[in-house]
């Protein structure tokens, strides 16, 4: 008996408003993307595709350089492992990598650009494909290189890694809004004189010390890092923790009420 070959050939298909990053123009036109795709494939070497269903919400002219804000959104992709924030023409690209292990993939938040510049996420789906949405932001010179307000304060030290959080639940009670903000300088390196002192991890805790979200925060961040996200939170969850640390140990260790009501009280650590 002859042997029976079968040939089996597979289709892609792409759903509208998704294009392959290696067959499409770049449609913020950056002559950096393809350093920025590096960036990419260093932490998960998956397909790239240029995708509308990320958000990328920032003002298209920034009033200050060191203070844009920037909010992603790619809920529309459902369960996401991994949300990249890079930058093209900063001197320091990766912004901030956030992982939503049991969180909406949802992350707000502000940055500092050196000039002119694509903001863009890279959203890591668990089929190992990188969904890229992004934004062109117009902007002066020096967010990067100017030195962090906190250095022209004389008791920027004492108040170093205080914490400020709140957590408003939603009528379901599961659904919740954490907004939490650092003090910290957040600094480069690129300053004269002033070494790269910034915070470098964040996570977000259930009481059982489940991991609900986890940050990894690079010195584009701007100066006392902000972030809103929305963790899931079981009926039961009164509190969140969060614990993180900077690049010199200094530890962040604090507990967020997570009362059954509309909103917590603000919380100074």
């Amino acid at each position: 008996m002859k042997p029976v070959i079968a040939i089996v050939v597979a289709a892609a298909v792409l759903l509208p408003g998704v294009a392959r990053a290696e067959s499409q123009e770049d449609p913020l036109k950056s002559v950096m993307w393809s350093s920025m795709a590096g960036i990419l494939e260093r932490v998960s070497d998956g397909e790239i595709v240029f995708d509308n269903a990320v958000s990328v919400v920032a003002p298209s002219v920034a009033e200050n350089q060191m203070e844009i804000p920037v909010t992603v959104d790619a809920t529309k992709l459902g369960s996401v492992e991994k949300i990249v924030v890079v930058t093209d023409f900063n001197p320091i690209p990766h912004v901030l990598t956030y992982e939503p292990v049991d969180a909406a993939p949802y992350i707000s938040f502000r940055v500092k650009v050196e000039q002119a510049t694509p903001i863009r996420a890279a959203v890591l789906t668990e089929d190992g494909t990188w969904h890229v949405g992004g934004v062109l932001v117009d902007a002066a010179g020096g967010g990067c290189t100017a030195p962090a307000l906190s250095h022209g304060q004389d008791d920027w030290i004492s108040h170093l890694v205080e914490v400020r959080a709140k957590i408003w639940r939603y009528a379901n009670d599961t659904d919740a809004r954490l907004r939490v903000k650092i003090r910290h300088p957040m600094d480069t390196g690129l300053a004269d004189g002033i070494p790269a002192f910034f915070m470098k991890r964040l996570e977000i805790k259930a009481p059982d010390q489940r991991v609900l979200g986890r940050l990894d925060i690079r010195q584009p961040v701007s100066e006392h890092p902000t972030f809103t996200l929305k963790p899931n939170l079981a009926m039961t969850t009164d509190y969140l923790q969060l614990q993180g640390r900077d690049t010199d140990g200094n530890l962040v260790n604090v507990k967020v009420p997570a009362p059954h009501a509309t909103s917590s009280q603000a919380l100074f650590h």
